[in-house]
Formats: C-alpha cells, structure tokens, sequence
C-alpha cells in the first residue's frame, strides 16, 4: 500500500523543541520555608505556601505540574524562568505520573554557620518545628507517584539532624529504594547513612568545602575539620574500593578558597580517604555577579580542577553553573 502524503511529510519534518526543566517536570521540592513547589528557585509552580506535614494534596500537585508544563510547552516562560541554567531545549515530552526527583529540605537545624549558606540563621528559625516527612513518603508511595528508582535527596544543611531521619532512612531501605542521597557536613555519624552505603542503595554528598583546617574553620565557623575527616573515613569505609557513593563536594568562595593551593589540599585529602568521586560548584551569588565576563583566573581553577580529577583518576560532576563556565573556555572547544 503506498505511503499517505501527510505521513511521509511528517517523517521528514524535523521535530519542534519545548523548553523543559527537569524540576518543573520531573521533581518536587519541599523547602526550609515549608512551602511546598515545583522549582526551587521560584515560585512556579507553588503547590502549598504553608505545608504541615498532614495531608498533601496530590490531585493539585498533578494539575499544578500540567500547567506549568502546558505554559513551558507554549514559550510563554515566566520572566523568573529566563536565563536559566536548568532549562534545556528538547523535543515534546510527555509528563510521566512518577516523580524522578523528590527533594526533602523543610528542617532547618545544622551542626555548622557557612559563611555562604542563604538559610535564615535567627535562633527562632533554626529552633523551628519540623514536621515528619514519613507519612508524607508513604502517601505519595499510595498515590503510585514516587517508586524505587525514585532519587529522595535530602538536602539542606545537615540532612540527618532531623529528628525523623534515621527512621525514615531505614523506611526507604526497607521499600527497597535505590536513589537515596544524603547532603551533610557529616559532624555526626549516623549508621543509617553508612547502611545506605554499604547496601548500594545510594549516595552520602559531604560538603567539605576546604583541604586545609584554616579554610575550613573560616568558612565553616567552627574547628571541627578533624571531626568532620574522621566521619567520612568511618563512611568510606563502608563501600567498595571501586564505588562512588562517597562524594566530597567543595563550593568555591571568592577570596577564601578560590586558589589552586587549597584545591589541591583537598585533592590530596581526597585521595588519602580513598574518595572516588568529587563535587564541584561555584557559590551561586558569586556566579551571578561573574557569569556575564568570568575572570580568567575562575576558569584556569576550573581547568586545573578537571585535570587534577584526571590524573588522579577520581571521577569529578561539576554543578550546573561550573559547567557553563567550563563549557565556555577554549579546552571544552578543542
């Protein structure tokens, strides 16, 4: 039967692109301000402003992320959503029900004061009430909208000092979940997250930031650099000489580690604690204020960062906006 004209000039017709943002489409984000949204930076796609842990509304979660979806469809971005760095061209894809990324960030406590973090530090916000995300797990596991292969990143600045953690961790390596990522400066030890280790059900990210004591302490705001080394020995040791489920991560401060001297300390450091895979980020207001013409010097760190990951034969992920800054100098054009 011959070939219907429309059908053959649909074949050669090249396909159109959408605007897609991984959070807006695949994610939800439950934030230190207990709101509950679609993207971390802004409001698109505000699902609660005042979340309690109680109930969450599912049937608004599903119509809130086919609207903001819907508008992404149609590029008619919201003035919040351009420029960013999150958002990639790419063919129609359609909403999967099941989320890829859940992020829990709604405690507030932490065991350190970077000097970078955004979070409020008053006395009243830190000793703020959390409610238990357990129940809000087990509802969204009902409703078939996370499963195993979902990523649960605990974020914020010290994912297990909530007071629900350890429990909640052995819910999830219970059900089986294979994406467990755990964010923390690791002053306390915690089992839990060694069994998440040692059972290859996901990955501890400890922000370390420094190679050396004095930077640590200066941006950290405490002496606790050999505490900290200890506790990532203790998690190191939990996982095969091969794996990569214990990843350091260093932020990159302007005028405080944004040298090659406490890079390679940290590199060395790295390599004594047997760590396999490294994270590296520049501070995002920092960023902001550089992106438009980044010095040179930025980008022969960034440079010197991806070479010594290589020799070293240490895998390295740069976040998002170290990659554009990477992707910008002539090494990535050759």
């Amino acid at each position: 039967m011959p070939a219907v004209l429309s059908d053959i000039i649909n074949k050669f017709k090249p396909k159109k692109n959408y605007p897609f943002c991984k959070f807006v489409s695949e994610s939800l984000f439950f934030d230190y301000d207990n709101s509950v949204k679609l993207c971390p930076y802004n409001n698109m796609g505000l699902i609660n402003e005042n979340f309690d842990g109680i109930w969450f509304d599912t049937e608004k979660f599903i119509g809130e992320r086919k609207n903001c979806s819907d508008i992404m469809a149609s590029n008619e971005l919201p003035s919040c959503c351009h420029d960013c760095i999150n958002l990639k061209e790419t063919g129609n894809i359609k909403l999967k029900q099941q989320l890829k990324y859940i992020f829990f960030s709604n405690w507030k406590f932490c065991y350190v004061n970077c000097s970078y973090c955004s979070r409020p530090k008053t006395d009243n916000f830190i000793q703020a009430k959390h409610y238990d995300i357990l129940p809000l797990i087990k509802q969204l596991i009902d409703k078939k909208l996370i499963n195993t292969k979902t990523k649960f990143i605990f974020e914020c600045g010290d994912a297990c000092v909530h007071p629900e953690f350890d429990k909640t961790v052995y819910f999830l390596l219970n059900y089986e979940a294979k994406n467990i990522i755990v964010n923390t400066p690791a002053l306390r030890y915690c089992q839990s997250i060694s069994d998440i280790i040692s059972k290859n059900a996901g990955q501890v990210i400890i922000t370390l930031d420094a190679g050396t004591k004095f930077t640590y302490n200066k941006i950290k705001g405490l002496d606790r650099f050999d505490e900290a080394v200890n506790n990532i020995k203790k998690y190191s040791s939990h996982q095969e000489p091969d794996e990569k489920r214990v990843i350091l991560k260093f932020t990159m401060l302007e005028g405080i580690n944004d040298n090659e001297k406490e890079i390679l300390e940290w590199f060395i450091l790295s390599r004594n604690l047997k760590i396999k895979k490294l994270f590296f980020e520049i501070e995002n207001t920092w960023y902001s204020k550089i992106k438009n013409s980044v010095p040179k010097y930025v980008k022969d760190i960034i440079i010197f960062v991806k070479d010594m990951a290589d020799f070293n034969n240490i895998s390295l992920e740069f976040g998002d906006m170290t990659q554009a800054i990477y992707n910008s100098t002539d090494r990535e054009k050759e």
